[in-house]
């Protein structure tokens, strides 16, 4: 299931801006960055490159698995930030619900910062 187009970050300029001045959460194999966008929901941007996911239809798999997880976990949708999640190790197929769980705890530990 994808995002809703309003909670999608998708010009270049708007993900430069987290890069530039958003905080970052670390995972072992993702990191995500986030800044107060000052609306009432939150956009995201999924940064997979092909040199660590290789075929195109894993990419878009790990973005549909990344977006199932977001709209399952409701409490980050409704908060008003721009996030960025990128992949930065090479994982293979058989890790994929390894990597979606490690978004939940990333997830879980931005919560815990934030409040």
């Amino acid at each position: 299931m994808a995002l809703p187009k309003k909670n999608r970050l998708s010009l270049k300029k708007d993900i430069d801006n987290v890069f530039k001045r958003g905080g970052t959460v670390k995972g072992s194999s993702l990191f995500i960055k986030l800044i107060d966008n000052g609306g009432s929901c939150s956009r995201f941007a999924f940064i997979l490159p092909a040199k660590h996911i290789s075929l195109a239809t894993e990419r878009n798999r790990v973005k549909r698995i990344f977006s199932e997880e977001i709209i399952k976990n409701q409490r980050l949708l409704n908060r008003g930030y721009d996030v960025v999640i990128s992949v930065f190790k090479k994982i293979d197929k058989s890790r994929f619900v390894f990597l979606a769980q490690e978004l939940i705890e990333t997830m879980a530990r931005i919560e815990a910062i934030k409040k």
